[in-house]
């Protein structure tokens, strides 16, 4: 079988002109997989959802996220920290980043201090009024704006595990984890976290770094107890700007390292 590359490049225009995903391709497999080395499987989050999803529909998506990627790279839309499914911002810049701060904060005779945060279920629990009240606040172009409103809707999904299918399901919330579009709306989603917390706390030089949905906050005072303070309304304003877009963050992966000499 031959592939009709004009017929897709029309379809593909066609997709973001109407800003419409057609239904047939949001009609996908979630299969479970098992994550590595968690104590109990009886628990529903030693599971991790994978969304097989129609292969030319990805195709519009994939074209979708270049575009969505290019547009926040040439405006400056998100957060300088963020890092994660960004061209040429790796983990490795990310952690370079943190130790830059702590190297200058022991220049000036203080001690660092960093709070790791997870984002609980990251990708199903994206609400698609929030992203699209916040790709709008941002700018997008209003027939990408539309296009990403149709993908989020009328989702449906059926789960597989060991071979074996359920039945078809309504998706009402979230992006699907294995499209390629998936990551980058979910960084435009937690970029506006960054600003509010460093706005609330901008006294305190409280910076914020993520790989994206693992966030850290960077913090300096004189000692363990000044950044034990500065670090305390980081997690305040942190969760009062979540509770604002229906996210969380897992208590038990949350993590304080302090760098001292």
């Amino acid at each position: 079988m031959e592939w009709d590359s004009q017929r897709i490049i029309n379809i593909v225009k066609m997709s973001f002109r109407l800003g419409v995903h057609p239904r047939v391709w949001k009609e996908a497999k979630g299969v479970v997989i098992p994550k590595p080395n968690k104590p109990d499987y009886g628990v529903v989050k030693a599971y991790r959802v994978i969304t097989l999803l129609n292969c030319l529909g990805k195709v519009v998506e994939k074209v979708a996220a270049n575009a969505i990627a290019e547009e926040c790279e040439r405006r400056r839309l998100l957060h300088d920290g963020q890092f994660g499914c960004r061209k040429r911002r790796s983990a490795i810049d990310m952690v370079g980043r943190m130790m830059k701060r702590v190297e200058e904060a022991w220049g000036r005779g203080n001690t660092a201090a960093v709070l790791l945060m997870d984002v609980k279920g990251a990708f199903p629990h994206v609400a698609k009024g929030n992203l699209i009240k916040r790709m709008e606040e941002m700018g997008f172009e209003a027939n990408l704006v539309r296009w990403v409103e149709s993908f989020m809707e009328d989702r449906k999904v059926i789960l597989s595990m060991d071979g074996k299918e359920g039945d078809s399901m309504d998706v009402e919330t979230g992006v699907p984890q294995g499209s390629p579009v998936s990551p980058v709306l979910f960084v435009i989603y937690l970029s506006g976290l960054f600003g509010h917390v460093e706005n609330e706390e901008k006294e305190c030089g409280s910076e914020g770094i993520s790989f994206v949905d693992d966030v850290a906050w960077v913090v300096e005072g004189e000692d363990v107890g000044e950044c034990t303070q500065r670090l305390e309304r980081c997690t305040a304003e942190t969760t009062v700007w979540a509770k604002k877009i229906a996210c969380q963050f897992e208590i038990e992966k949350t993590e304080a390292i302090f760098f001292t000499r």
